[in-house]
């Protein structure tokens, strides 16, 4: 014990050696008396050999900031509305494809799934961030099993969601570019199977963030904060490298795929209707499939190119968002006007992400004459005999309503919407 002592003293006789030394030099003088650990520190801070921690920025420090309390408003007021729009929108959607004259329809399978999954996406996402923006609360903080498990059920939800989307472009572009193989793929019962799959398959990929992620205590302005992220044993796994994932699964990868798939579909409907234009004989059959095939032709393009280019338009931002601040995020603990600008340009972006899981019943709406319909009739519960040219057959996946009887009532590749 007596000889710790002495290695201690002695040690501390060096450090006040050194420092009697460095402050004589820049004529600051220090009494001879025994100092404190703390009063050690302080003349250290007075010489400028070592600096005050910095202190990350507070709330207050960013509320005298305009991009901040932008941020607040949106994050306040927008929600809700995305919300609202969202949940009956996909409600509405469900109910419609589902409906007796749309369950018939592989497509509208894929289309009926990704309306549950994007529900989901909203309560879990949406709803959760704006219930803590009102309360202070964050649902995801208050147990391990609530962090864990909204982790888990966050990821899966929304790269399931996507996926779907691609699933449903796939399915289009077999009808369009290989129409001979259409029987066997794209079908009711197989559309069922991707649709159980690919939910699998999701939950499968994350469900290792059940023991990866974990409440974390953090020291944050004096105060202890918790923190659903990475456990302390997995934390660059889940901190670093799991975003980098989700943004290859959830937004690089299926905009590459439906970006392709509809390029090559494009060029098929517009090979295939310039030859059809270039045959000048046909019977008046033929010539009234040609044009119904011209009119689905272009409905079809426009429903594919609406759908993929808002899904790219309103994911890509928040992903690298989200890339951004895990690369750089130290930088911003300290900025407050560096860290103002991020807030709101984060706000902006996972708004445009959760608008892409709140905006497809309308998208089906402005693009799909057959689902228009059957809005209307639930709407104001119409009920016009009329209406069993559109809702009691199927239809050429080409095939404009006002043509019908000209086209194949039993053909597999059946307009969806």
């Amino acid at each position: 014990m007596d000889e710790r002592v002495d290695i201690y003293n002695s040690n501390i006789s060096v450090v006040l050696a050194i420092l009697h030394q460095f402050l004589d030099s820049n004529n600051v003088s220090i009494p001879d008396e025994d100092l404190t650990s703390e009063q050690i520190l302080d003349y250290l801070q007075l010489a400028g050999i070592i600096t005050e921690p910095q202190k990350a920025v507070s709330t207050d420090d960013l509320k005298s900031y305009k991009e901040y309390r932008i941020h607040t408003i949106m994050a306040m007021y927008m929600p809700p509305v995305i919300l609202f729009l969202g949940t009956v929108g996909n409600v509405m959607s469900f109910l419609i494809l589902r409906h007796k004259t749309m369950n018939r329809m592989s497509t509208n399978t894929f289309l009926a799934a990704l309306s549950v999954a994007d529900s989901f996406v909203l309560l879990i996402g949406l709803f959760r961030n704006w219930l803590g923006e009102i309360t202070q609360i964050d649902l995801q903080t208050e147990s391990r099993l609530l962090c864990k498990l909204i982790t888990v059920l966050g990821y899966s939800t929304s790269q399931y969601s996507v996926w779907l989307i691609v699933a449903v472009t796939v399915e289009r572009y077999i009808v369009v570019c290989h129409p001979l193989r259409a029987s066997y793929f794209c079908n009711i019962p197989r559309a069922r199977k991707v649709v159980c799959l690919l939910a699998l398959l999701f939950l499968t990929i994350n469900i290792h963030l059940l023991w990866t992620v974990d409440l974390n205590e953090e020291i944050y302005n004096d105060h202890v904060v918790y923190k659903c992220e990475g456990a302390l044993s997995h934390g660059r796994l889940v901190n670093d490298i799991w975003p980098w994932i989700d943004a290859l699964l959830y937004s690089f990868s299926p905009t590459l795929i439906i970006v392709m798939l509809n390029i090559m579909i494009i060029r098929q409907v517009i090979k295939a209707t310039y030859g059809r234009d270039e045959l000048q004989n046909g019977s008046l059959m033929k010539s009234e499939s040609r044009r119904c095939t011209k009119d689905g032709n272009t409905k079809l393009t426009v429903m594919l190119l609406t759908i993929s280019f808002t899904f790219l338009i309103t994911t890509i931002p928040m992903n690298i968002v989200m890339i951004v601040t895990r690369v750089w995020q130290e930088d911003f603990k300290y900025d407050a006007a560096l860290l103002a600008k991020c807030w709101l340009v984060r706000t902006i972006a996972e708004l445009l992400m959760y608008l892409n899981h709140s905006i497809n019943f309308f998208l089906y709406c402005a693009t799909g004459q057959k689902f228009r319909n059957i809005v209307f009739r639930m709407v104001c519960r119409r009920s016009n005999s009329n209406t069993s040219n559109v809702s009691d057959h199927s239809q050429h996946i080409y095939c404009s309503r006002t043509n019908v009887n000209a086209c194949s009532h039993k053909s597999v590749n059946e307009t969806a919407l």
